[in-house]
């Protein structure tokens, strides 16, 4: 440990104290007005740093070393240039700089490296202070996306990003639950999700399930790393999963968007965003209002999303910024369905009484400080109150629900506290650009979790009875240190190694007490309990990327994984569902190889294949009891081994025969995912060589999108094959919780365009009307078979208006 430290140490310490620093200064111009361009986008590569012209055109970078350089100019009204510059042994100033009016549409305007408008891209290889080289990742943006953004419909706005396995079973996308390679899509538990980089889920150390998910139309893209995130975002098997909000404009002192959104099932949507930019400050915000009720009986939901963020920037040094974010919401719950009730009317509801409420509340605070382009610190803070509330039946589907009787009830409060510092230092080898990135995070939680009975009634009462039949009551503190590094060393500009390494202190604690608890009636004995399993444990990776042609490259990443046991679910007393007390904790690693970029701005493309090795793995076996009662019971049942390909590309035909600029674009995209995830090690004899849980072998989706002008259109379908539930592969149970879920496909329409400032959306989601389902639930919303939503409709009605920094104006989506 005090080896490791030393290092890390090290590494902080390293400088060139011979080195000699110079600049890089020009002025910016108009090329019919003559005049300065303000607030255009000046880049420095290979140093990946950028600034902004002042009022009058200027820019600079300072702190420079003698070499060759490449400047970039962007911006959303003028053309792109690029200009190669060389210093040598003193200051560049350059000639004036003029800069083209932009003659394309806004929605033409491509984003950062993209060179095409199909709504997925690639992280760079050092983005702000965080290292992507190597690493199997997606990016999806948002304005391209067609899609029912008011209920952040994942199986469209995932649709490119391939394997991706999804739970629809919660109306109008109140949560979301995704995975991939055989992990487990509850609550997208398997990834570490953030929101701006930083946590957004209960608790991600101890509870690392996500109820809350900002509105689709306040994201401006999705980043999703695969399993070598390991190294900087936490040790999970899934990788990480980060939504990054708008920020404001810039360029305007205030910009009001607004959609309005009405669809089936009494489904009524708003989303109001203000933001701007007055000075060094710069603001933006919104508030959501969804509400609607269930295509089954007994369903219905309201839900308050806001969000507020201001920041402070007079330089590009240093950046402040606070942020603040509120989420509320109630939904009744239909319950679940035996498979036969599916069959026979998928629609009935035999559940009138099952409720489900969270609050989320998250405070963020960010400092940014570039001391030059080759040294860059950030610091990041953030705290968090949450709590989450289910009462009703929890009795299997093939049970009636006896209304007489009290209903179950489970409260939690999560409290917790984070802070992530991160150091990102340039150099060069021999005039090579290689970068080194050192980072730390502390984290310290606490959920408080409450089990017992709620009144009888229908009602949304969150409240137990009575003290006296609470049957468990426990406390889970849990403490976190890591420390993390990774250096890209670039050889010739073509090949890219990045080593890598993170330690983890990991402290979980369980104190409380527990009730056994039969026919309402609680034992007079009271079982206290203590718990206290800390563990240190040191992760190792490593990446390689080698630039072949153009813009492609051969990618290969290696990175250890761990997932420590959570105790919050081990106390937790269900009808469907038995917990060993002795969980272990999980081990394994990731491993890719691929071959990915893009061929102009026609054809992109990334294809590679995987392999998930997952050391004493926690799943579910069928056990019976003496009572002929079938459960599903949650222990270590062995060592699992995924192996897969994954596929997604996308051409634009109209492009390619070089035609779009009359004919629009008409683009075709293929995500696939093949898994082949057996166990191949168990102490369960019925176990070795099944297939393991949630892991369909095909995860297919497909689309055609055509785009001319402010109009697009897109027909896409999804297709996933069947797969089991529990490690035993069991086909059939009577209560429903375990069984296979059948192949499955589903087709969606989207449509939008936009006159002016304002812009339409319509689509019809499932236009088959296909009957399936995605989930077998082992308690809320109610155990059993859950239905997935059949065909839905959607209109959608934005208006967008700002002021400039010197002029008022409507804006062009």
């Amino acid at each position: 440990m005090k080896k490791f430290i030393g290092c890390f140490l090290m590494l902080l310490m390293v400088t060139n104290t011979e080195a000699k620093y110079f600049s890089i200064t020009g002025q910016v111009f108009h090329a019919e007005t003559h005049q300065p361009v303000y607030n255009l986008v000046v880049e420095l590569d290979p140093a990946e740093t950028k600034t902004r012209t002042d009022s009058a055109g200027t820019f600079s970078f300072s702190n420079l070393y003698p070499g060759k350089y490449k400047l970039v100019f962007k911006s959303l009204f003028f053309e792109r240039k690029v200009l190669s510059v060389l210093i040598v042994d003193g200051n560049l100033l350059l000639d004036t700089v003029f800069v083209t009016p932009f003659i394309k549409q806004l929605s033409e305007v491509t984003i950062g490296e993209q060179q095409n408008n199909f709504g997925v891209s690639r992280l760079k290889s050092v983005d702000g202070v965080a290292v992507y080289d190597g690493k199997k990742n997606e990016v999806i943006v948002m304005k391209y996306m067609n899609a029912n953004l008011a209920v952040n419909s994942s199986r469209q706005i995932f649709s490119k990003v391939p394997g991706i396995n999804i739970w629809e079973s919660d109306a109008a996308g109140l949560q979301i639950g995704i995975a991939a390679r055989g992990l487990d899509p509850n609550r997208t538990s398997n990834f570490n999700t953030r929101q701006n980089g930083y946590d957004m889920s209960a608790d991600a150390l101890g509870y690392p399930e996500s109820y809350y998910v900002p509105p689709s139309e306040a994201i401006e893209r999705i980043e999703v790393v695969r399993g070598a995130a390991s190294l900087q975002y936490g040790p999970q098997f899934g990788g990480m999963l980060n939504y990054v909000l708008h920020r404001s404009p810039p360029d305007k002192k205030i910009e009001w968007t607004s959609y309005t959104t009405a669809g089936a099932y009494k489904l009524v949507s708003t989303f109001n965003s203000i933001g701007g930019t007055v000075k060094c400050l710069n603001y933006y915000g919104y508030y959501n209002y969804k509400q609607g009720e269930s295509w089954r009986p007994n369903g219905a939901y309201k839900l308050h999303n806001a969000f507020a963020s201001i920041g402070y920037q007079c330089s590009d040094k240093l950046s402040l910024r606070a942020e603040y974010t509120f989420s509320q919401y109630i939904a009744r719950q239909s319950g679940g369905l035996t498979d036969a009730q599916f069959n026979n009317n998928a629609k009935v509801s035999l559940r009138n009484r099952n409720w489900f409420s969270t609050q989320w509340n998250i405070l963020s605070l960010s400092a940014n400080y570039k001391h030059n382009a080759f040294h860059q610190v950030n610091v990041r803070v953030w705290g968090f109150l949450g709590s989450r509330s289910a009462v009703g039946y929890l009795g299997p589907a093939n049970r009636v629900d006896d209304e007489s009787k009290n209903r179950d009830l489970i409260s939690d409060k999560y409290k917790n506290l984070g802070a992530e510092a991160r150091y990102l230092w340039k150099y060069y080898v021999q005039k090579s650009l290689s970068s080194l990135l050192v980072g730390a995070r502390f984290y310290t939680g606490v959920t408080q979790k409450q089990q017992g009975f709620a009144n009888n009634g229908s009602d949304a009462d969150f409240s137990f009875a009575a003290d006296s039949l609470q049957s468990s009551d426990y406390k889970f503190p849990g403490m976190n240190v890591a420390l993390f590094a990774e250096n890209i060393f670039n050889i010739a500009n073509r090949v890219k190694i990045t080593p890598g390494i993170r330690y983890e202190h990991i402290q979980t604690k369980a104190n409380g007490f527990y009730k056994q608890v039969q026919n309402e009636i609680v034992s007079v004995q009271k079982n206290e309990e203590s718990r206290n399993f800390s563990r240190n444990f040191v992760l190792l990776g490593l990446g390689v990327s080698y630039h072949v042609w153009k813009s492609t490259e051969l990618y290969a990443n290696f990175s250890q994984n761990y997932r420590g046991i959570t105790f919050t679910d081990m106390r937790v007393i269900r009808t469907s569902q038995i917990i060993n007390p002795d969980l272990k904790d999980e081990k394994g690693f990731n491993f890719d190889l691929g071959y990915r970029g893009e061929i102009g701005e026609w054809f992109s493309f990334d294809v590679s294949a995987y392999w998930l090795q997952y050391n004493n793995r926690i799943g579910q076996i069928q056990v019976v009891d003496s009572a002929y009662n079938i459960f599903r019971y949650t222990t270590n049942v062995g060592t699992s081994r995924g192996l897969g390909v994954e596929l997604y590309a996308e051409a634009d035909f109209l492009a390619a025969a070089k035609i779009s600029k009359r004919a629009g674009n008409l683009s075709l995209f293929v995500s696939n995912g093949y898994t082949n995830a057996i166990y191949v090690k168990s102490p369960y004899s019925n176990v070795v060589g099944n297939q393991l849980e949630f892991a369909p072998q095909i995860t297919l989706r497909s689309g055609i999108t055509y785009r001319y002008k402010k109009f697009s259109t897109t027909i896409q379908g999804a297709f996933t094959s069947k797969q089991f539930t529990d490690a035993t592969n069991a086909a059939f149970t009577p209560t429903a919780v375990n069984g296979v879920i059948s192949a499955y496909h589903v087709l969606d329409w989207s449509a939008k365009y936009a006159i002016k400032c304002v812009q339409l959306s319509a689509g019809v989601n499932n236009f088959t009307n296909n009957q399936y389902f995605t989930r077998r639930a082992i308690s809320y919303p109610g155990p059993g078979v859950i239905p997935a939503e059949p065909l839905t409709f959607y209109v959608t009605v934005g208006v967008q208006f700002s002021e400039k920094i010197k002029q008022q104006q409507f804006n062009s989506f």
